[in-house]
């Protein structure tokens, strides 16, 4: 696990060393174990190196084929590459490390870009071969590493994350309206945009190449994995229980190869429990677990984790935090490069703190939701659509109607306007759009956004037309949700305390399975993910497994009330802040006036505007203040 990052010039402009250096050095946090940069004419690549396998420094990247003519530097780890290794070998390639690094090298000779369906496991990779004058860049299936870009015609410069682009002249700060759209309605940006209109994502399963001989750049970027979800009506439930034990079985095993210390994040829920119980099977040595707790009880589930582990025979490790609100937020702030206000990324950055300070690598249960139908939301719509068409046009105008008439801080606003959604607008709501959350940019800032149905999360839904809608959420849910939050979240927490997070769940191969397996059988009434729970019935007993599903959250609601609410009026009080030429100020303040209430809404988006906040105050400047005036 490490960071990556690079500039290719166009012909004739050779690269800045130094410029090379200090961006690589920015990502530190992600490789405290060596640094290393490797300069070719216009073309400067540049590696921080957190050791995993093969900790000698013959590992050190960039690594080279055997005449130097190859050139990889890698964050990730490939699981397969022992397999991968001897295939290589049989066909005359020669190695010399242990690394999986050096595989990647080798496949690209032999295979080109179509390298990258051989390749079992999580990356962000750049290839640059010298003699056919070419850069490659790449990211895993599912998105589990990221990878970020800013591009004119003559000049690309990448990296792990945003913050060693900002070492780059001439960097703009100017914000993408679009992406600060999606910032509030979602808590994060979507899809290949990131909040500086100057600045890319790579999505999941794609790759970027291009040449490097001409006087500009033309990168084309194409898609490698698609993952085409084609339910097997022939298989028993018995069959599928079989079937997903070997597949699930085999990605905790290949996960388990380091070459320095090995845990896991337990907590007591079910994907979490599976992936321990999978790794006791396996493992040679005493499993560690790691779980972080609350004092609020609320909030706590440190008491079901540790009985998992008594069950399981893991050493198992408790940090139970008081974390200080003001503290945490400046702590996200230096994580994140992009306003993010998933507030369970608190808990995940003290979890991983904790991990770190006792292995190096840490695996988790992320992804047993999309993949298994975990999330409640899936039942909850899959009954509002059938109940749904019972309702009229007309009947859903005059519930829409009526939900805009109730007063905003009433309870039944939502759950009325709910019932006025159909299709892709009750999916789109049931992830947290709403005309409300919109409603604290300024109306003038709402005006120049791109209507919804034609972002990235909208064409996803619409690809998956006729699915089951079970199955169509699920779907939406890996290609947006899951490596937009959930996957930033864990990357960015973990990568900051140098411990590399290993997703089993999220194994291709899991997760092409779980989608051939009809909903019916993941889902029953309220209950997801049946068939993992049957599963986690062969280690554990049942009133370890049958309890209601729980977030991993904060208790903002006694923060607001408490050691927050000076921050908030501070933020409304702060007249000539940035901030107001893209927020409705009279809108933060009803929210701040409103807080004392329950409502999850009303705290997500006190959250997501003090975030900001905070967040512009260091990481914004606005050239041209007219855009958004």
């Amino acid at each position: 696990m490490c960071g990556i990052a690079g500039i290719i010039n166009a012909k004739g402009r050779p690269v800045d060393a130094q410029l090379v250096e200090a961006m690589t050095n920015v990502l530190r946090h992600r490789g405290p174990d060596a640094a290393a940069t490797y300069i070719d004419r216009n073309v400067g690549l540049g590696h921080r190196r957190l050791s995993v396998i093969d900790t000698s420094d013959a590992a050190i990247q960039p690594m080279f084929n055997e005449d130097g003519k190859v050139v990889v530097i890698f964050n990730g780890e490939i699981y397969n590459f022992r397999a991968l290794r001897q295939e290589l070998e049989s066909l005359g390639h020669q190695f010399r490390t242990r690394s999986d690094t050096e595989v990647i090298v080798h496949a690209w000779e032999q295979f080109g870009p179509g390298c990258l369906t051989r390749l079992r496991g999580m990356f962000a990779l750049a290839v640059y071969d010298a003699r056919r004058r070419e850069v490659f860049l790449a990211r895993d299936r599912l998105g589990k590493k990221p990878l970020y870009y800013r591009q004119t015609p003559r000049c690309m410069a990448f990296a792990s994350e945003i913050k060693a682009l900002r070492c780059l002249p001439g960097f703009s700060r100017e914000l993408d309206l679009d992406g600060l759209g999606e910032y509030v309605s979602y808590g994060h940006t979507l899809g290949p945009r990131t909040i500086y209109q100057h600045v890319r994502r790579l999505p999941p399963a794609h790759y970027l190449h291009m040449s490097v001989a001409g006087d500009r750049l033309e990168p084309k970027i194409e898609r490698y994995w698609a993952l085409t979800p084609n339910s097997d009506p022939t298989c028993s439930e018995d069959e599928w229980l079989e079937r997903i034990d070997s597949e699930i079985s085999e990605a905790v095993r290949l996960r388990l190869v380091s070459d320095v210390p090995l845990g896991a994040f337990l907590s007591g829920g079910i994907d979490s429990s599976l992936i321990v119980a999978y790794m006791t099977r396996h493992a040679q040595e005493p499993v560690r677990t790691f779980t972080m707790g609350f004092r609020e009880p609320s909030h706590d589930e440190s008491s079901y984790a540790a009985a998992v582990a008594r069950h399981l025979g893991v050493e198992h490790s408790l940090q139970v935090v008081e974390p200080n609100a003001v503290d945490v937020l400046d702590d996200l702030i230096d994580v994140y490069d992009e306003p993010f206000a998933d507030e369970s990324a608190i808990p995940t950055f003290y979890l991983c703190q904790l991990t770190r300070r006792n292995v190096t690598v840490a695996l988790s249960g992320d992804g047993g939701d999309e993949t298994f139908l975990g999330y409640d939301r899936y039942p909850f719509s899959h009954w509002m659509h059938r109940l749904g068409r019972g309702i009229t046009p007309l009947g859903r105008s005059l519930l829409g109607a009526l939900s805009r008439r109730l007063p905003y801080h009433a309870r039944l606003r939502r759950p009325v306007q709910r019932m006025s959604y159909t299709d892709f607008d009750l999916y789109h709501h049931a992830m947290g759009y709403s005309d409300e959350m919109l409603e604290l940019l300024r109306k003038d800032v709402r005006a120049a956004l791109s209507p919804p149905n034609e972002t990235k999360m909208a064409l996803d839904y619409a690809r998956c037309n006729g699915m089951p809608i079970p199955d169509r959420y699920a779907y939406t849910d890996l290609h947006n949700y899951l490596p937009d939050d959930i996957l930033v979240k864990v990357d960015r927490a973990s990568m900051h305390h140098s411990l590399e997070v290993r997703c089993p769940l999220l194994d291709h191969k899991v997760v092409e399975l779980a989608a051939m397996i009809p909903w019916h059988f993941k889902l029953r009434g309220l209950t997801g993910k049946r068939l993992l729970r049957t599963l986690l019935r062969r280690f554990l007993p049942d009133e370890l497994i049958q309890r209601p599903k729980r977030g991993f959250g904060v208790p903002l609601v006694t923060w607001f009330r408490n050691e927050l609410k000076p921050m908030l009026e501070h933020m409304i009080a702060d007249d000539h802040h940035d901030m107001w030429l893209y927020f409705d100020r009279a809108a933060v303040e009803r929210r701040v006036a409103a807080h004392w209430m329950g409502r999850a809404d009303l705290h997500a988006s006190l959250w997501r505007s003090l975030f900001f906040y905070h967040w512009s105050s260091k990481h914004v400047s606005i050239p041209d203040k007219t855009q958004a005036s």
